[in-house]
């Protein structure tokens, strides 16, 4: 394994090969955001959920609510809050219904404070937006963003620099789901003249509400705080699967994201901060890394390192044992900066 310097004549051609491959007009990247990203503004990820899950359920006069939690606290302590809730016995599956409003209270009120934050922060991914919008392709200006997390930071993000935000929802105070808004948004938006960013949330999002089936999206913090029971989203537990594949607007955002990780078009992958805990997604992103991929995440399982080894397509920036690595064209290399860290990316790809 061989020792890099970041601020060398190699690394210096291995940021222009990966800027073309990756960031380039030609192979606009598709993006997936996890949970890293909402780590670097100080929205809570799953391990401070957790923790307040435990908090709220210890709380609670369910016994039967406190028992379930307890058969599965140590396998959550130990692997994190997906692992040690997907494997929930039949019996054991209302332990998700009753931390779902629970998760989507947390995240509003945590979300909520850093507004302002959020706002005026320049971070790296601010910058990687900002770039991208620049290098989009004039005839379809739009940038693909998937993302499973509840908060609206990218939305906010977008606010900031001034890109539009295609959600697939329509309407002003009160925003009612089209598929065929998410599908064809050049049929109503202007994509020549402008950038925009088409978010497809498969988890759901903070903003949605679901209550005696009606939905819709709305940005009016009162109104979601009093009905935080109904917000809409996939929380982790064995029944993530198939809530994603019965309610309508999940199963859309999910196949028509997937429909986009066409092998006959021309893109990339970009994959920021995301833990690769989704199976019902995972399968159809995997089938894709037959072009050329970029992940940047502090930790990376083994098997996707695995894959970086075999096929010099997939380029990967980590973290593992108190030492920085770089995965390129099937090559492991350890370097003296962390570029995982979004900001510190930035600094080296985009200036």
């Amino acid at each position: 394994m061989e020792y890099l310097e970041i601020h060398s004549e190699i690394f210096d051609d291995i940021v222009e090969d990966i800027k073309q491959r990756n960031l380039s007009r030609n192979n606009m990247p598709k993006i997936i955001v996890g949970t890293g990203l909402s780590v670097i503004y100080g929205v809570p990820g799953m391990k401070e959920l957790a923790e307040h899950l435990a908090k709220e359920i210890a709380q609670s006069s369910d016994e039967h609510l406190k028992e379930i939690w307890k058969n599965h606290c140590d396998e959550i302590e130990a692997n994190g809050l997906e692992a040690g809730l997907a494997n929930l016995a039949q019996n054991e599956n209302e332990l998700v219904d009753a931390i779902k409003p629970i998760t989507a209270k947390f995240i509003l009120e945590s979300e909520e404070k850093l507004h302002r934050t959020i706002y005026e922060k320049d971070t790296g991914f601010c910058r990687l937006l900002n770039y991208l919008s620049g290098t989009v392709s004039v005839d379809k200006k739009i940038i693909d963003i998937m993302t499973p997390n509840y908060d609206r930071i990218i939305e906010i993000i977008c606010d900031k620099l001034g890109i539009g935000v295609i959600t697939g929802f329509y309407g002003s105070l009160y925003g009612k789901f089209s598929r065929n808004l998410l599908k064809q948004p050049t049929e109503v938006y202007n994509c020549k003249n402008y950038s925009w960013i088409r978010l497809f949330k498969p988890h759901g999002s903070i903003n949605w509400i679901s209550e005696n089936g009606k939905e819709y999206l709305t940005n009016d913090y009162e109104i979601l705080k009093e009905k935080a029971e109904y917000i809409e989203i996939v929380t982790p537990g064995s029944s993530k699967y198939k809530v994603g594949m019965t309610n309508n607007t999940f199963r859309c955002m999910r196949e028509e994201f997937n429909e986009l990780l066409n092998p006959r078009d021309n893109y990339s992958l970009l994959i920021y901060g995301y833990g690769f805990n989704d199976d019902h997604f995972d399968t159809a992103l995997f089938d894709s890394f037959q072009k050329n991929v970029l992940i940047l995440s502090r930790d990376v399982k083994p098997d996707i390192i695995n894959k970086a080894l075999e096929k010099k397509n997939i380029t990967v920036f980590y973290h593992e044992d108190d030492r920085e690595y770089m995965i390129y064209k099937s090559k492991k290399y350890t370097i003296d900066l962390p570029v995982w860290d979004i900001n510190q990316f930035a600094d080296l790809f985009i200036g």
